[in-house]
């Protein structure tokens, strides 16, 4: 993530933009509108955003409001902000459903800060040797691994316990968001600087494979559909390539706005979402032979997290603006 961003949309404003026709890739059908609902504030001082997560449990939205140095939690039934806890300059969220707990990786502190799920109570902060930015839990073994961008490092924390396992080594490169597949038992990192997928063994915890997402570069978003044997990620060039995590091919490419940040699949729809920095949210559909661009939705310029309510497919955007900071929810058609 690691792009702090503040913007002048209002929030009226934003609302008719998002509501206006997308536009669509040559010769492709008008895809379902996203109707904007009622942004909702969140306090700031001022306000940028990192990461966004989603509790289904709970059916809450969490929010990395890196600018506040807080981690709000947002109501995703009644659609009100619960609470601002601070943290930091919080970047990735992770959750670990098996320990109770919620992890935010902080950029500046050098932290990783422990909430109990239930309550979001800050229990813990576990020093880490090195500002934070992505963090991914895996819950087959209950360790949180997250991303030390200032010396190429994985720090692999023992999600029972709270305590450091190993500072893992992965070579030179920027790191750049990292995931977790339940299905496949792999962890994926994105290396920014270099356009390569690392393949890392959480049963070993060492890397086993590089995989280069040439076109795309300057990585930034990843997701995961572990069901159809897919990795997705996303190059600040304007390229998404689309990864065969049996064999680590590149099997598809698509065009998509540059500079997107933050990516969200929606596993019940086949969907990806795509927040780019110059006002788009890209629309991706999932096909047999790999994936295609269905539209671009006008969103505001440099918002860059998105996140996918896994229940309803909703989704959700954070976005700052001259009088306040904004999550708003986009709401497809039934």
């Amino acid at each position: 993530m690691k792009r702090f961003a503040w913007t002048t949309w209002g929030a009226a404003a934003v609302v008719v933009m998002v509501a206006a026709v997308a536009r669509t890739s040559s010769g492709a059908d008008a895809p379902p509108a996203l109707t904007p609902q009622t942004p909702i504030v969140v306090q700031r001082t001022p306000g940028t955003f990192g990461y966004l997560e989603i509790d289904d449990r709970y059916r809450r939205l969490l929010v990395a409001h890196t600018g506040s140095r807080t981690l709000d939690v947002i109501d995703l039934n009644n659609n009100n902000v619960l609470r601002q806890e601070e943290v930091g300059e919080g970047q990735g969220i992770a959750v670990d459903a098996k320990d109770g707990k919620y992890f935010v990786g902080t950029s500046h502190q050098a932290f990783v800060v422990v909430f109990g799920r239930k309550f979001v109570v800050k229990d813990d902060q576990i020093p880490t040797g090195g500002p934070i930015d992505a963090v991914a839990f895996d819950s087959k073994n209950g360790m949180l691994y997250a991303d030390r961008f200032s010396d190429n490092k994985i720090v692999v924390i023992n999600g029972r316990t709270n305590k450091v396992y190993w500072n893992m080594p992965v070579g030179g490169g920027v790191l750049e968001n990292i995931v977790y597949d339940p299905v496949s038992d792999r962890i994926y990192q994105n290396v920014e600087s270099t356009g390569d997928v690392l393949v890392i063994d959480p049963n070993a915890n060492r890397v086993i494979a590089s995989w280069s997402a040439a076109p795309a570069t300057q990585l930034h978003g990843l997701a995961v559909d572990g069901a159809s044997h897919r990795l997705f990620t996303a190059g600040d060039n304007g390229k998404l390539s689309v990864f065969d995590t049996t064999t680590g091919a590149v099997i598809a490419t698509v065009d998509i706005p540059a500079s997107v940040d933050q990516i969200a699949f929606d596993a019940g729809k086949k969907r990806l979402y795509c927040a780019s920095g110059i006002g788009l949210l890209s629309v991706i559909q999932e096909t047999d032979t790999g994936a295609e661009h269905v539209a671009d939705i006008p969103v505001p310029r440099r918002t860059h997290s998105v996140v996918v309510d896994p229940t309803t497919h909703a989704v959700w955007i954070a976005y700052g603006a001259d009088d306040n900071d904004y999550v708003m929810k986009l709401v497809p058609p039934q």
